[in-house]
């Protein structure tokens, strides 16, 4: 496969949204948030103090956010979640902390950047784990990674002994386990998985036959890779692929490709027609898309599965509830990682960094997996009294163990064929 599912100088193209709007120009220089929002809520927190930002610059602030400036930067998605999040800081009655906003290029090393006082890091999304687990070992630094959902959350068990580094979404395998799960749960055992090479969703495909045959599941394929890749201008690749279906007669086709694609269209045509060797009704379409690939997906005279939600934290119902509220429109997991930012970072500042068990600062050591999840202001006053904390999540459930993600609960959508 040719795409990375998760590039570390943007957010993982089969993760979330990219078709969102970006920060207009002023990520290349040093911004602040405003304290103070408009009535109801503005749609990006509001971005002020812009200032040329040189390499020797010291931030003034404890709390550092880093943003890639390729053009990926802060989404406004992710700083609409931002914004809320320090809403209800602000309704606790607490300041929100203060955080400085560098821009750098990606791949290079922000430690220049950063001055002595920092103890909060806000990574870039999907950044290189590498570089900032040295970073975090090094200067002592808690480092929160907003929206790492891909491949690297594999090698945070060996670059993260000390659990310096804490993921804040749960992890994209998540969402396949989901599918699998639904699957079998519906009595399908059988499924051929097709992927269009183009696509950058094929990237999954290996990730998901891993996880289907893991539970038991069978995937079929007359090719020696279990994933049948088929570039839709492949007449004769696609005459075999119709062909296999029809001989191995599995319960349900796995589409790694757009639902408006060329390939995707082939293989309707070739399903109405009953090529498949079988009624058209009788075979379930499964997408191996992203939520926001399907949302618009119109009905078929089949039956389609679909990830419906990405997995999310306990907390996502009442923050999708003020969102909505908010901005009208129903939020994605990449603003509910902004708002689950401005609340850990709020909670980081109130006190001075705990000490870790070598006798050293430990930032964010305060988070405790053990303990029962709390909302914002109960957390903020345990954190006043000097006690560990688990906060509500709404991105994830927020247990911070050293060398593990969040974890979090996908939902799927079955569409009855008509």
């Amino acid at each position: 496969m040719t795409h990375s599912s998760e590039a570390p100088s943007k957010v993982p193209a089969s993760d979330e949204p990219l078709a969102m709007s970006r920060l207009k120009e002023g990520l290349a220089g040093q911004f602040r948030v405003a304290r103070s929002l408009q009535s109801g809520f503005v749609l990006l927190a509001t971005l002020i103090g812009c200032q040329a930002l040189s390499a020797s610059a010291s931030p003034r602030s404890t709390v550092v956010a880093i943003a890639h400036g390729d053009g990926a930067g802060m989404s406004a998605e992710f700083m609409g979640g931002f914004a809320l999040g320090l809403d209800q800081v602000r309704a606790c009655g607490v300041d929100p902390a203060s955080v400085d906003w560098l821009s750098i290029a990606p791949g290079d090393d922000p430690s220049a950047l950063l001055g002595q006082q920092v103890s909060v890091l806000v990574a870039p999304f999907s950044a290189d784990l590498a570089i900032y687990s040295q970073l975090a070992s090094q200067r002592k630094l808690g480092v929160l990674l907003p929206y790492q959902r891909g491949e690297s959350l594999e090698s945070l068990a060996e670059l993260d002994p000390e659990g310096r580094l804490h993921p804040v979404v749960p992890p994209y395998q998540q969402d396949l386990n989901q599918l699998v799960d639904d699957l079998l749960d519906q009595g399908i055992r059988r499924v051929m998985l097709v992927a269009d090479p183009t696509d950058r969703s094929a990237d999954q495909a290996e990730r998901f036959v891993s996880a289907f045959q893991g539970e038991g599941g069978i995937v079929d394929s007359y090719e020696p890779s279990l994933v049948q890749t088929v570039n839709p201008g492949d007449a004769a690749a696609l005459e075999r692929l119709v062909n296999d279906v029809a001989w191995k007669g599995p319960q349900a086709i796995v589409l790694a490709a757009a639902h408006n694609s060329a390939l995707a269209e082939q293989l309707d045509q070739a399903q109405s027609s009953g090529r498949f060797g079988q009624r058209p009704e009788a075979l379930l379409r499964v997408w191996l898309l992203p939520h926001h690939r399907v949302q618009d997906l119109s009905e078929r005279s089949w039956p389609q599965l679909i990830l419906d939600q990405p997995a999310h934290g306990p907390g996502w119902a009442d923050f999708a509830s003020i969102y909505r509220r908010s901005r009208g429109e129903q939020p994605t997991l990449l603003a509910g990682s902004g708002f689950d930012t401005a609340r850990l970072m709020a909670l980081s500042s109130l006190t001075p960094p705990p000490v870790s068990t070598e006798g050293t600062r430990d930032p964010l050591g305060w988070l405790d997996p053990d303990q029962e999840p709390k909302p914002l202001c109960e957390a903020i006053e345990d954190r006043l009294s000097g006690k560990p904390v688990r906060l509500i999540g709404a991105a994830s459930d927020l247990m911070q163990r050293p060398g593990q993600p969040p974890s979090g609960q996908a939902t799927t959508r079955r569409i009855p064929g008509r």
